[in-house]
């Protein structure tokens, strides 16, 4: 069964150095997005997340939360003393010659947010990412199970209403089969009724006028397309591939159909089974807006 597009999930693990904790959520989207929130020091590792998402995601809006606690004192935390030093002075400086009566403190200098960078020392890195790599997985592989169930249930849905549409057009199909008749019958009636007796007409370009007529009037083809259509639809929502793209293309093509057996309509009871199948084909269409 195919996936949904939505779904959400989250994981965590915790050692005696760091608590590591991933939250995904994944949208509805035409292409394949990854929005990471995570530690400055992750940054170089971006690529490799979104490679890791790949792996279990292949279309929509995917928004990645990583979190990293450090549960015991880490010497990661470097002060630039010499450029502290640089600041004290020019500020020292500046209080004196504008004869400000408060002296340069600590809370000033902190405001200069140069002064304190985080670096990870290699082996640190590598062995939080290595972390964040497993916990991802967790989160990704509960993510896509969200998923699965979400697909299940709406390629029930879709399942349904393609039924409903099959059921109309079988009994357009069998309208269609003896409307043409009627259609001549009911052309060369009205322009016996029009035209006066003296009128002489010539039976085999009438004959001609009427053919072409009903040809114009004719659904078969659009019905024949339309059903296949449904059963490609129907494999489709068999299959564990992404087909969201696939069954949009399809409800086009659907809804392209019913709207030309609407426009040739010579019957209000075909019209009638017409306006409901594309009621149908547009919930459809809806709906597969979710489909991965």
């Amino acid at each position: 069964m195919p996936k949904s597009m939505t779904g959400y999930a989250r994981c965590e693990k915790i050692t005696d150095s760091y608590r590591i904790q991933c939250e995904l959520k994944s949208l509805n989207s035409r292409y394949f997005t990854v929005d990471i929130q995570s530690p400055s020091f992750m940054l170089g590792r971006e690529n490799q997340l979104i490679d890791s998402v790949k792996e279990f995601i292949k279309r929509g809006k995917v928004s990645l939360r990583i979190f990293v606690e450090f549960l015991s004192p880490s010497n990661a935390v470097k002060i630039d003393t010499g450029l502290a030093k640089s600041y004290y002075d020019a500020l020292e400086s500046l209080v004196n010659e504008l004869g400000i009566p408060e002296p340069v403190n600590l809370d000033n200098l902190l405001r200069f947010k140069d002064l304190i960078r985080f670096e990870l020392s290699q082996q640190q890195e590598k062995e939080i990412f290595s972390l964040i790599e497993e916990v991802l997985k967790c989160a990704l592989t509960e993510l896509n199970r969200d998923r699965s169930n979400e697909g299940s249930k709406l390629a029930g849905d879709l399942l349904a209403i393609l039924d409903q549409i099959k059921d109309l057009c079988e009994r357009v199909s069998n309208l269609a089969e003896s409307m043409q008749q009627k259609i001549k019958e009911k052309i060369i009636q009205d322009v016996r009724r029009l035209l006066s007796d003296e009128v002489q007409l010539n039976d085999t370009l009438l004959e001609n006028s009427v053919a072409f007529l009903v040809q114009r009037a004719d659904i078969r083809e659009e019905l024949t397309r339309l059903a296949s259509h449904v059963e490609k639809a129907v494999k489709l929502l068999s299959s564990d591939e992404p087909v969201g793209n696939h069954l949009d293309f399809l409800a086009q093509e659907m809804l392209r159909e019913v709207n030309t057996i609407l426009s040739k309509s010579q019957s209000q009871e075909i019209s009638d089974f017409a306006l409901k199948m594309k009621v149908l084909v547009s919930q459809f269409r809806e709906q597969v807006q979710n489909i991965e």
